[in-house]
């Protein structure tokens, strides 16, 4: 044992240097005979003071001669842990248990928000945190817990680290545990598809191009990663930060994400071209995908990789944040990078979204059929689709001696500027012609009496201001469920100031809710939903779809009740809240202006 640490005049331990926080860019600070873990000093003893509160500064010694190895050499993590030996599970299967343990959490204890998944799996069951001792077996498939390394027991640091710690510890790990994972994943995708002869064969430049855009890039970017962070965790069994090196690779290196997802779209396109015209690339798909090398997952699931990365290392940040003590210099890192990696996924988002907006309207713009109308431009760089959908237009047919309606239907696209009326044409159900046209300003709708009868339900009457050609008119619509008819009321303001202000929910009494599983928007109103997104639900329909608030974006949207549960207790309503002042708090704070 180091007696220069445990020996003092007094008899107390000696405290060591605190540690230096950049120290994956220089040398160790903890090296040879000197090399001590990080774990926790508590020090209320003497000073008053301790981690609960913030006061992480000094470090609690370990007995060095129990971690070493037979050569001599200190233990260190990657002792037990190896990153390139296909230990961690393929990222797909990580991403699985992720979506399950959201799922359970919510169902088993509603006040469990947002946990990591190797949290989650320590915090639960035998060997749990708090608990030494052997968890179950690990199976092939099963993902690294920090508590569980033989390094780490043999410290005896988790009976000194309070449960927040411990948390955090286990947050920290699970960077990058799961970018090994996601290395690889990425790894099967560069050597098993783009590397495979055959497959190559089969392709011209510019689809190979497609296919795999700058995997190369992606590729090196992680390997970049996930060596500094082995750096880090290698520097003491204690892992002191990992949020600093997100934060340098996301300012100086992640922008290779933003270049690959934008090409998204054009593989999705060149895939499913490929697979249907080119039989032989189609059989030597299925060929390397039957391998036993990618787990028989399909080749799409690992081109989705970088954008769901990205996107799990933002929320595993939020996990860090919230178990770092306040006014630290790990929470300011923290929430730099939690900035840093928001506004990449926002980059992104957009990007694409302007990319697939442009395609989208060229799309709208080669269906339309303007016929006995002047045809005015659809495709420009400022103009999206917000919805689109068919309703049935109510018309009265009548004689001297009776009259009824009668339902005609009725084909809308509704873009940020412009509404389109059009109905389909006869024999071309993929062609439409254009009846009536109004800028999106210049709609207005009210709702309807409730004398129309009951086969009338989910009427509404649009009222064109000015229609192209110059009049105003009106065209009462029936939509096919409530809730259709709620999402396109809301999307036109109304001609009652009342109605503007009809909500079921008001903001400061709202229920909350929280995703337990997967939803991708399939309208331009909808929400995407992933697990444990949490929001305030501002209208819910009969039909079970809720209009809602996500909290940690501020954006609204449509989304269906059965991808959600809701919270039902006030303290996890109140620490949401908290949560998403925090979130927003530390975004805005770390934003250029």
């Amino acid at each position: 044992m180091d007696k220069s640490i445990r020996n003092t005049s007094n008899g107390k331990p000696t405290i060591p240097p605190k540690p230096n926080l950049n120290a994956s860019h220089q040398s160790s600070h903890f090296g040879s005979s000197s090399r001590v873990a990080h774990a926790l000093r508590n020090f209320e003893q003497g000073t008053g003071k301790s981690y609960e509160n913030g006061d992480f500064e000094y470090w609690e010694s370990i007995d060095t001669e129990a971690l070493r190895d037979k050569t001599g050499s200190p233990r260190r993590i990657s002792s037990d842990w190896e990153p390139n030996s296909d230990y961690e599970p393929l990222y797909q299967i990580y991403q699985a248990k992720v979506l399950k343990e959201a799922s359970q959490i919510q169902s088993d204890s509603p006040d469990c928000n947002r946990r990591s998944v190797s949290e989650t799996l320590g915090l639960e069951g035998p060997g749990g945190l708090g608990v030494v001792g052997t968890r179950f077996k690990r199976g092939p498939d099963e993902i690294t817990l920090w508590q569980d390394l033989p390094v780490v027991k043999e410290s005896g640091v988790l009976h000194k680290l309070t449960r927040t710690e411990k948390q955090r510890q286990e947050s920290m790990f699970e960077v990058l545990t799961s970018e090994a994972s996601y290395l690889r994943s990425l790894r099967v995708l560069k050597d098993h598809f783009l590397g495979s002869r055959e497959l190559n064969e089969t392709l011209v430049i510019h689809d190979r191009r497609a296919l795999f855009s700058n995997l190369l890039q992606v590729y090196e970017v992680s390997e970049r990663f996930i060596g500094d962070l082995l750096k880090r965790v290698d520097e003491s069994v204690v892992i002191s930060d990992v949020c600093d090196i997100i934060y340098e690779h996301s300012e100086n290196h992640f922008s290779v994400f933003i270049d690959y997802v934008r090409n998204q779209q054009y593989q999705e396109k060149t895939y499913s071209r490929l697979m249907e015209s080119n039989r032989d690339f189609s059989l030597v798909m299925r060929r390397l995908e039957s391998s036993p090398l990618c787990k028989h997952l399909p080749f799409t699931s690992f081109m989705l990789l970088p954008f769901q990365r990205i996107t799990r290392i933002k929320i595993l940040i939020q996990n860090i944040q919230k178990r770092t003590a306040k006014g630290t210099k790990e929470e300011e890192t923290a929430s730099k990078a939690l900035a840093s990696v928001s506004k990449l996924i926002t980059q992104a988002n957009t990007q694409v979204g302007q990319m697939k907006q442009i395609e989208e309207l060229i799309q709208i713009s080669n269906k339309l059929e303007f016929d006995k109308l002047k045809a005015i431009p659809i495709v420009s760089k400022t103009r999206y689709l917000e919805k689109q959908g068919e309703l049935q237009e109510l018309c009265k047919r009548g004689s001297l001696f009776s009259s009824r309606n009668k339902c005609i239907p009725v084909y809308m696209f509704l873009f940020n500027d412009l509404l389109i009326l059009t109905k389909k044409k006869s024999g071309c159900p993929d062609r439409f012609v254009v009846i009536d046209h109004a800028h999106r300003s210049l709609v207005q709708v009210q709702t309807t009496e409730n004398n129309l009868g009951p086969r009338l339900d989910h009427c509404f009457c649009l009222t064109l201001l000015e229609n192209h050609r110059g009049n105003t008119c009106e065209h009462l619509l029936k939509a096919n469920t409530e809730s259709d008819m709620h999402r396109w009321m809301t999307a036109f303001p109304s001609i009652k100031a009342a109605l503007r202000e009809e909500k079921i929910y008001e903001d400061w009494d709202c229920p909350q809710v929280q995703c337990v599983s997967q939803y991708v928007a399939k309208q331009a109103d909808e929400l995407s939903l992933e697990p444990s997104d949490v929001f305030n639900m501002l209208r819910k329909t009969s039909e079970g779809w809720y209009e809602g608030m996500r909290l940690s974006d501020g954006k609204k949207g449509w989304f269906p009740a059965e991808n959600t549960s809701e919270v039902t207790t006030d303290h996890q309503r109140r620490r949401n809240v908290r949560e998403k002042y925090q979130i927003a708090q530390a975004t805005s704070q770390n934003t250029p202006s």
